[in-house]
């Protein structure tokens, strides 16, 4: 079977790239760079990359945003910060598209189980 990710590779990090959970990585530049976008014209984006493996990831002002609140409105401070992306959805011109957001590590933890409390905790003695 292939995917739509094996077909259209990409050099930066998608939300295909992030289907096994959260992954964190730490700034290793943030760079002005001229991209070509959708509509084929050229623009002025940061792009941000990773130590290790982490593909570079393309700030959109959302992402730029998150990463400032965790390290500061200069991209010239993110160098060093450890960020967590993950996989999520977003709507883009009325449609739910899948896209990558930026947290600080741990900040999306799965949610915490609701604990029932048993019979036994309820009847417990209380010590003085």
């Amino acid at each position: 079977m292939v995917s739509k990710s094996d077909v259209f590779k990409s050099r930066y990090t998608k939300a295909a790239d992030l289907t096994d959970g959260p992954v964190v990585g730490k700034i290793r530049l943030a760079a002005l760079e001229t991209l070509r976008g959708y509509n084929g014209a050229e623009e002025e984006k940061v792009v941000v990359y990773f130590a290790k493996k982490l593909k570079p990831l393309i700030l959109n002002r959302t992402n730029w945003d998150a990463n400032a609140d965790i390290a500061g409105y200069e991209s010239d401070d993110w160098v060093g910060t450890e960020v967590e992306l993950y996989a999520t959805t977003t709507d883009l011109r009325g449609k739910q598209v899948d896209c990558v957001r930026v947290c600080k590590p741990g900040a999306k933890a799965a949610p915490k189980k609701k604990v029932t409390p048993t019979d036994d905790d309820l009847n417990g003695e209380i010590a003085f």
